[in-house]
């Protein structure tokens, strides 16, 4: 167990951790694409709903 600790901390050492402009950019394109993401599943998600509904009040009558 203290094998691995050693390890890991020896690990860290060669990461190269990045930068807080790169950590931004990379903050902002992950957000960008949940919002798009998530108007993308608004939208079809509504259009299909009222899609099933139409359908549903076609069929009825």
């Amino acid at each position: 167990m203290a094998n691995f600790f050693k390890d890991s901390i020896r690990e860290f050492k060669h990461v190269v951790w990045p930068t807080s402009a790169e950590t931004k950019r990379y903050f902002l394109v992950v957000l960008s694409v949940l919002v798009l993401f998530g108007i993308y599943l608004f939208v079809f998600g509504s259009i299909f709903a009222e899609s099933v509904t139409w359908l549903r009040d076609v069929i009825q009558g």
